[in-house]
Order: structure tokens, then C-alpha cells, then sequence
């Protein structure tokens, strides 16, 4: 497994800049920050296993984009501590490029309530020490919504193609559906502390053996450094996780409240 995980990890953030290299050279204004998150749950439940099991999550995530182009990727690295788990240690990762229909036709993006439309070519992938390696590609479309008091608002279609594996075996999930994503980030203050809300919902369809899913992580985020003048660069966060149907699994729910500390790289 380390081995495997090792691969998928350094082909992730090798992604990102890879995506990048042929914008930023003709673009004169690149936006990319990256961050890197801590969160810890006590009451994950995993298949076949009766009890909460607690797991740390330590999470790279980038965010960029150039005059055509836009990529999302972020990259977790879990463990659990749980003997009925078996310990077990997982790195899962999702990479979203897209590109803007518009800004390759050299248009500026609609002023009404569709900002702008975009292709959008999804990966997710990972690998557990138990032995799940799941696999999905996801093509499709994003739309940006412009939503008043909104940083963003988007809502991601995509065709799910499900090639997870089980010890190197296909599941029984092996088949094509839909995934719905809509994301969103809020900022707003309360007198000196700046906050956020942001998050999002993926819903993917029933498929094969797989029941539909719909997970949710909306949170809470406090910029602490900005309570001592250093905006943006420290928040303290809480992570609302609800996962129905978890791995497509009837009746296996995730339910729980995370802390989550967030250091912004750049």
C-alpha cells in the first residue's frame, strides 16, 4: 500500500503545476494558494465495524487560476485509530481542471446570473491499507453562478465513471452514472472577526451494486490570524461532515462535527 499511495500522492501534486505551466505564461495575472488542514473526528463509521472509529486527517489543497483555465485538487492523508479498523491508513485525492468556454473564445464572463460555463474533466483516486483502491472519472461542466455576497457559487455535472477496486479486483460498483457538486464560499464579518462559510454537496447516482450517495461538508471557518492584522493566513474551522450511504453502502451513514486548523501557504 505505501507504495501505491506514494505514486498517487506525488502524481497529484505534480498535477497541479503541470495544468498550470502553459497558462501562466500568458497570463498576466495568475491566482493559485494552497493550504494545509488538520482535522480530527472521533464517531467515522467504516463497513463491518460496530464501533465509532476516530481518524486524523491531514489535507494539502490547492486552488488556481489563469485567464482560461481553473483547477481544484486537494489530496487527504487519513489514519484511523481503531484496532477493529485495523489501523488503517488511506490517501485519497480529487483533481478538477476545467476551462472556460467564454475566456477561450476571448468573451468576458456574463454579468447576469450565469457567470460562466465551463469543461471540467474530474479524477478521484486513492488507496486504503485494508485494501478499497477507489477510481472514478468524472467529465462534465461546471457553472458559475453569480450569487450577491457570494466569493463563488458553482454547480459541477458530471458523468461518474466508477473503476474503483477491491485488492486489486473490480468491485461491484463498476458502472456509469451522474455526480451533482454545487460549492459555494461566503465571507462575512461579525464586528472584528472575519468568517466564512463554505462547502459543498456531492450527490452521485445509484450504480451497479452501489446505492446513491450524497455527501456533505459545509464548515465554519474563523480567520484567527486576522484577529492580530494577519489576514488570511491562520483559520480555525468546523466541519460538518453528513455522508449518507457511505461507499455507495445502504444504511452506512457518516455523521460528525469536525475541528479543522488551516494554514494558508500562499
Amino acid at each position: 500500500m505505501q507504495g501505491h499511495a506514494v505514486r498517487i500522492l506525488t502524481a497529484m501534486l505534480v498535477a497541479c503545476p503541470l495544468l498550470a505551466a502553459p497558462a501562466l505564461a500568458q497570463d498576466a495575472q495568475p491566482f493559485s494558494t494552497s493550504n494545509l488542514q488538520l482535522a480530527y473526528g472521533w464517531t467515522f463509521n467504516e463497513p463491518g465495524i460496530d464501533e465509532d472509529v476516530p481518524k486524523n486527517d491531514f489535507t494539502f489543497e490547492n486552488t488556481s487560476a489563469g485567464s482560461w483555465w481553473s483547477s481544484y485538487l486537494f489530496v487527504d492523508v487519513l489514519r484511523s485509530w481503531s484496532e477493529a479498523d485495523a489501523n488503517a491508513k488511506e490517501v485519497y485525492g480529487e483533481w478538477y481542471p476545467s476551462m472556460s468556454l467564454r475566456r477561450m473564445a476571448g468573451k468576458k464572463p456574463w454579468t447576469g446570473v450565469v457567470r460562466d460555463v465551463s469543461l471540467t474533466a474530474g479524477l478521484n483516486t486513492g488507496t486504503r491499507s485494508t485494501g478499497p483502491s477507489p477510481f472514478a472519472v468524472l467529465p462534465g461542466t461546471t457553472i458559475e453562478l453569480n450569487v450577491p455576497g457570494f466569493a463563488f457559487f458553482s454547480v459541477g455535472a458530471f458523468a461518474y465513471i466508477d473503476r474503483g477496486r477491491f485488492q486489486g479486483q473490480p468491485t461491484s460498483c463498476s458502472a456509469t452514472t451522474y455526480q451533482v457538486t454545487p460549492s459555494w464560499s461566503l465571507p462575512f464579518a461579525v464586528r472584528r472577526a472575519r468568517l466564512r462559510f463554505d462547502g459543498f454537496v456531492d450527490i452521485v447516482g445509484r450504480h451497479a451494486e452501489c446505492a446513491t450517495q450524497v455527501l456533505s461538508m459545509p464548515q465554519l471557518k474563523l480567520d484567527l490570524s486576522g484577529l492580530w492584522g494577519k489576514r488570511d493566513q491562520v483559520y480555525l474551522a468546523m466541519r460538518v461532515v453528513y455522508w449518507h450511504n457511505k461507499y455507495g453502502l445502504t444504511e452506512l451513514q457518516d455523521k460528525l462535527v469536525l475541528p479543522v486548523l488551516i494554514w494558508v501557504l500562499q
